[in-house]
């Protein structure tokens, strides 16, 4: 089968969905599919669209800075072209990870040739903070309904006015979809609550790209315990109040285990100050993959401390793979935390610093959780993934051949830019 997978975002920026995206073209090609990869690129002037080996890549009008949001804008001579190649391709289904101009071009030019599109929505949970939200969201709103040349729903899901946005954003791009992807189940529910009528299938994000054995937990590793941290350094991720409950913990524990930091993002420089005085504390910033896989197999769990933000985290699917046991405080989350996790009481500052004295004074309870990951590690196989994910396609081939989309109205804007 040949896949186009097609992202607004830049490939190349260290993030869950890149991840996602990388190890789901490795399972794919690795079960012999072909995959191209359509996706915004930081290209110098000169063409805005770039066939490359592999795909296509697409210079964006302007990237928004802050949050790093390249933006296409789905014009008639973007979609042309990516009717063109898709034809020309002989692309079978076109999988959308984004939700913004790219991936709304992507589609008309899909439907306009009758090729099946799939969406995994990588988050429905949009946040943001700041006073400024409700001033610019209007203009927001018309922005990108500019860019994506659709309206949006108007449905009230949270007090935050771009958080509602960014959230009818993605539920007009899900409804617009043959078929919906969603990592978790929790999320599969508020997406049909939201008002996706269509096929919503459950297919957690793969882990496919180490070639390294996992290992066990063992008793050694267990008896010195070390706590891995692993994400964006943004407040949606919650690293300032892990940090809190760590040098709580470390103090109840006479500094009995080591804490690892790894991300970058705008509340690095604040982790960084707080863990300043605590040498039990490590700091590393943001690291290559590898670096990273080399940090979990040397840790005796990882943490996931963010609530109600998470869909189907990597983080957990990285840890699991590598048969860790994973501290988590969001009820929400489920997959792949059946036997590897362990849930603090409470979400908070107070409620993390009992689970990590839990988990560090109990070496029993670490080595069972590495053994439940090992257990659970199969949900997030590139084998699993695959199989899930061929079935979603043939959904999506079936309802376009039966019910083919109707013409939509696009929004009158200019050819280029």
């Amino acid at each position: 089968m040949r896949i186009a997978i097609v992202s607004d975002f830049f490939l190349d920026y260290v993030g869950g969905l890149q991840s996602s995206i990388h190890e789901q073209q490795v399972a794919l090609e690795s079960a012999g599919h072909d995959v191209l990869l359509i996706s915004t690129a930081r290209l110098p002037r000169g063409p805005k669209i770039h066939p490359v080996a592999g795909g296509l890549q697409i210079r964006p009008a302007y990237v928004v800075p802050g949050v790093i949001l390249p933006v296409v804008g789905a014009r008639t001579k973007l979609i042309a072209h990516l009717r063109d190649y898709l034809v020309a391709e002989q692309v079978d289904v076109v999988h959308l990870q984004t939700e913004f101009g790219l991936a709304h071009a992507a589609t008309t030019a899909a439907h306009e040739v009758g090729i099946p599109v799939v969406h995994t929505v990588h988050t429905f949970y949009w946040q943001s903070s700041g006073w400024w939200q409700a001033i610019v969201t209007p203009m927001m709103s018309l922005g990108l309904e500019n860019v994506t040349q659709h309206r949006f729903p108007r449905r009230f899901f949270t007090a935050r006015a771009s958080d509602n946005l960014l959230r009818n954003l993605t539920l007009a791009m899900a409804c617009r979809a043959d078929t919906v992807i969603s990592p978790s189940s929790h999320q599969a529910d508020d997406l049909r609550a939201a008002g996706v009528t269509g096929p919503i299938v459950v297919v957690p994000n793969p882990i496919a790209r180490s070639l390294r054995p996992a290992a066990e937990l063992t008793p050694v590793q267990a008896a010195r315990p070390r706590l891995l941290w692993v994400a964006r350094c943004e407040p949606e991720k919650r690293p300032l109040a892990f940090a809190e409950a760590a040098i709580a913990a470390l103090a109840r524990t006479g500094d009995g285990f080591e804490v690892d930091f790894v991300g970058e993002g705008s509340e690095l420089p604040a982790l960084r100050a707080l863990a300043g005085t605590h040498p039990n504390i490590h700091i590393h910033g943001g690291l290559e993959h590898d670096t990273v896989l080399d940090l979990i197999d040397a840790s005796s769990a990882v943490a996931l401390t963010s609530v109600g933000f998470d869909n189907q985290p990597m983080t957990i699917a990285e840890a699991v793979s590598r048969y860790r046991g994973v501290l988590y405080c969001d009820p929400k989350l489920s997959e792949g935390l059946q036997r590897a996790g362990f849930r603090s009481p409470t979400p908070d500052v107070a409620g993390l610093a009992y689970a990590i004295e839990e988990l560090v004074t109990s070496p029993g309870t670490l080595l069972a959780l590495s053994a439940g990951a090992r257990a659970d590690s199969a949900t997030f196989s590139a084998d699993t993934y695959v199989s899930r994910v061929m079935d979603v396609y043939d959904i999506a081939a079936e309802r376009i051949a039966l019910h083919p989309p109707l013409a939509e109205t696009r929004l009158r804007l200019p050819p280029h830019a």
